[in-house]
């Protein structure tokens, strides 16, 4: 990979030994995957929660800190692995949250923004059509080359800070154009969407997208930018996708035709049967949940909205928590127009900065979760420790609330 006269200076320590570790990170990976060479980025994204770092995140992040690393371009950060006001509220055990807070110190000290969300375009990360990005979220990874049309791959932990410290990331899939053609489509054949067709749909085009850039055709006129965060999530948790052309949304893409290049491609209509499968495939049991998780990835502040009018005059049954996660900023809107103390007086509890995928469930004590999060019950049910149930919210809300 080649590097200019400025990088090579970083990689000999001549910039101070927080650059030369970066340099060292993002060289060695961009030589695996082949990249021609560094490209400035406009923003970074990364991950510091404890649930998947662990004491080795720790370290990593501890050593940018102490060598006297800051981010070279804004950066935010993925959920944390607790709720970082109240986590004792919830019953986080001492020492994991200390050592999660260790992280957020860490983070801290390199200049990031504290906005602790994997919608981070949604609230305070927000790039532009064209730009180069390093983000470490890949649902938001998604979202960002499919609707805003700015160009990230997914990162992975400890190359998303080494870049965020360089303000660089290697040249390589899809920052490079022709990695963004769609090599396949796929037509919705169903009307009217539910909230859980939605994950469904995302998660079927990622289970059969394999390595290929797909297209989507069918989407609703109506369809809103919470309900596609919602598809990006559920494709990103089923295969390796990171870009979804939905043509007459995706910049550049006004038709299929636009989206493929004008290449002819394999089309696969999705079926009401195929989301029954997709459906069936995510439950694994009918049992009463003991936890109720909304917001994987965050909910915005017009969907509490919704959940609160569906929770109105509601209480949850004996025995079951509902949890609904958000992002600091939606949190703090919904207290000031009443929709979490409308959301709370049913027994639910809305919490943000974190999120069920990243936190400790089975410590906490749950066994079965339910949700309308494909990403959640992909990634819950993969670790075997917990049964899930993947229902619409109008369903969940019936069956748990009387």
């Amino acid at each position: 990979m080649y590097l200019d006269p400025s990088q090579e200076k970083l990689l000999r320590g001549e910039g101070g030994e927080a650059s030369q570790f970066a340099m060292e990170v993002v060289t060695k990976v961009g030589d695996a995957v082949g990249a021609e060479s560094l490209v400035p980025i406009k923003s970074a994204h990364v991950l510091a929660h404890y649930s998947s770092l662990h004491d080795a995140g720790i370290d990593v992040l501890e050593r940018f800190a102490s060598s006297g690393g800051k981010f070279a371009v804004p950066t935010s950060v993925d959920p944390a692995s607790i709720d970082l006001q109240n986590w004792r509220s919830f019953g986080i055990p001492e020492e994991y949250a200390r050592k999660q807070l260790r992280l957020c110190d860490a983070y801290a000290k390199l200049g990031g923004m504290r906005c602790w969300s994997c919608v981070q375009y949604q609230v305070c990360n927000f790039p532009k059509q064209g730009e180069n990005v390093a983000w470490a979220e890949s649902s938001a990874v998604v979202f960002a080359n499919s609707v805003i049309g700015c160009r990230s791959n997914k990162i992975t932990a400890g190359m998303d800070v080494a870049c965020a410290v360089l303000g660089l990331t290697p040249k390589f899939g899809m920052l490079n154009d022709e990695n963004r053609v769609a090599r396949m489509s796929f037509k919705l054949g169903i009307t009217a969407p539910s909230d859980l067709d939605y994950r469904s749909v995302g998660f079927f085009v990622g289970r059969n997208s394999g390595s290929r850039v797909p297209a989507l055709q069918g989407l609703p006129p109506s369809v809103t930018s919470d309900e596609i965060k919602h598809l990006s999530a559920g494709a990103a948790a089923a295969g390796p996708v990171t870009m979804v052309h939905f043509p007459g949304i995706t910049p550049g893409s006004r038709t299929l035709l636009d989206a493929t290049g004008g290449q002819s491609v394999e089309e696969i209509e999705i079926t009401r049967s195929d989301l029954a499968e997709i459906e069936a495939d995510l439950n694994q049991t009918s049992e009463l949940p003991d936890l109720v998780a909304l917001g994987v990835p965050h909910l915005s502040v017009n969907e509490l909205g919704l959940l609160a009018k569906m929770l109105e005059g509601r209480k949850l049954k004996n025995g079951v928590k509902m949890y609904a996660y958000t992002s600091s900023q939606a949190y703090d809107l919904a207290e000031r127009t009443g929709i979490r103390s409308t959301i709370e007086a049913s027994g639910a509890r809305l919490t943000h900065s974190t999120d069920a995928e990243i936190s400790p469930l089975k410590l906490l004590g749950f066994n079965v979760v339910m949700t309308n999060s494909a990403k959640l019950a992909e990634i819950v049910s993969s670790e075997g420790e917990i049964k899930i149930r993947y229902a619409s919210q109008r369903q969940i809300v019936e069956e748990v609330t009387s």
